[in-house]
């Protein structure tokens, strides 16, 4: 028979303090490992032309290091990230901009893999011909499929997304999914469950009256079929954007171009969009600033902890001056809102200088400490009776503990000839 082994207490105390003296040697190693993964940089990319343009965010500096850069077939209209960062998709037309602009004959939509150490974009599968100019692209959150929105034709199609990453072609539909006139925008519900089309409508041009605004809901099925749910008419003269979704309420922001105005719409059990909204709110400084030519609302970004809202007012109306395309005035800066986290309404706090033109495009960082916004286009201005070139570029502003925006630097483009169409991080 065996005797039982036995420990003395002596023992105990030394197998305790073997074992606590190896876990506090280790307990750098492991926290440097978190603190390095939790401040490694992330990765900003944005479309000068058929130029996509990579840079690494420092968000404790405020700053953007170039350190990569990829050509598409033409023009980069819009591009958005998959779910874990390690795809991006986007869409490229040579047609013009708005209702008028030339048709152009590239249109396409192609997948790159992200290279996170380098910031270098590998093309994946097949480039996808389009039919028409893209204006928008939208992917669910499972990386099953991407929407690609049309403003001329006002239609919808859908890529399934293989395993590699690449886009198939568009899945023949039973029924042209029409998303209204004008469309401008395609996202998907925070629960995949929805696609969401924004319609900007039209304003009236001599014969033709004003064309409604409208928000489009589909459901999407497993085969990539939309099947329209519903169509939520907004006011005359108001006319739809851009959506974002707050990150942890049932809420959503709706920045109307059309009007320069804010609405918020609570989501419904299913998770689509009530059809009325349950406030209204201006964006502009000043009122009077609707009756300038070509004064319209832009896009909206929400901070990570969904206390603050920023929405970019834009004017990009110009006259010639001694020579030059002299911007006429109005508003090009952001609205800041804090938001009501019992109700969802968005309180102004601050309206800022944007830093350029025609703020088509920008993003919070994922820290929260920077917004970084994409200064479209370069135009000349008048400043205190001289005439001042304000350059396309990236302007990047720290966002304070109040969520009021304090702006740092910018970036100017090198190519004028070229707009600063879409920017992502």
């Amino acid at each position: 028979m065996e005797r039982p082994i036995t420990i003395t207490k002596a023992e105990q105390t030394m197998k305790k303090n073997l074992l606590a003296l190896v876990l506090t040697a280790s307990l750098p190693a492991i926290s440097s490992a978190a603190s390095s993964a939790q401040q490694q940089p992330e990765l900003l990319y944005a479309s000068l032309g058929e130029r996509v343009l990579g840079y690494r965010v420092d968000p404790s500096a405020g700053e953007l290091q170039l350190i990569s850069e990829t050509k598409v077939p033409a023009n980069l209209q819009f591009g958005v990230k998959n779910a874990k960062g390690s795809m991006l998709y986007v869409v490229s037309s040579n047609a013009g901009n708005g209702t008028l602009g030339a048709k152009g004959d590239t249109h396409v939509l192609q997948a790159f893999s992200i290279n996170k150490a380098s910031g270098e974009l590998t093309a994946v599968g097949d480039v996808i011909a389009l039919p028409e100019r893209p204006i928008n692209l939208g992917l669910d959150r499972q990386d099953r499929f991407a929407v690609v929105a049309y403003n001329q034709s006002s239609t919808l199609s859908v890529h399934p997304i293989k395993a590699d990453g690449s886009v198939s072609p568009a899945v023949p539909q039973g029924q042209v999914p029409q998303a209204g006139i004008f469309t401008h925008q395609v996202t998907f519900t925070p629960n995949d469950r929805f696609v969401i089309a924004l319609a900007r409508g039209n304003d009236a041009v001599k014969q033709v009256p004003d064309q409604p605004g409208s928000v489009n809901t589909f459901a999407l099925d497993e085969q990539g079929l939309l099947h329209k749910v519903s169509v939520a008419a907004v006011d005359p003269g108001i006319g739809p954007r851009h959506l974002a979704y707050h990150p942890s309420q049932p809420w959503a922001y709706v920045a109307m171009e059309r009007g320069s105005k804010l609405y918020m719409y609570k989501l419904k059990a299913d998770g689509s969009l009530q059809q009325a909204p349950s406030f209204k709110k201006d964006t502009l400084e000043h009122l009077s600033n609707l009756e300038t030519p070509r004064q319209r609302g832009g896009v909206i970004q929400l901070s990570p902890n969904g206390r603050f809202l920023y929405v970019s007012n834009r004017a990009d109306a110009a006259t010639e001056h001694e020579g030059k395309r002299v911007n006429n005035g109005g508003e090009n800066n952001i609205a800041v809102f804090a938001i009501d986290q019992r109700t969802g309404e968005p309180h102004r706090i601050q309206v800022i200088d944007g830093q350029g033109i025609e703020a088509r495009t920008m993003k919070v960082d994922p820290s929260g400490k920077l917004l970084i916004v994409a200064n479209q286009m370069t135009q000349w201005v008048k400043d205190h009776g001289e005439l001042r070139k304000r350059r396309s570029n990236l302007a990047v502003f720290r966002i304070e503990n109040s969520g009021k925006l304090q702006f740092v630097r910018k970036y100017e483009m090198d190519d004028e000839s070229k707009s600063l169409l879409w920017m992502d991080i």
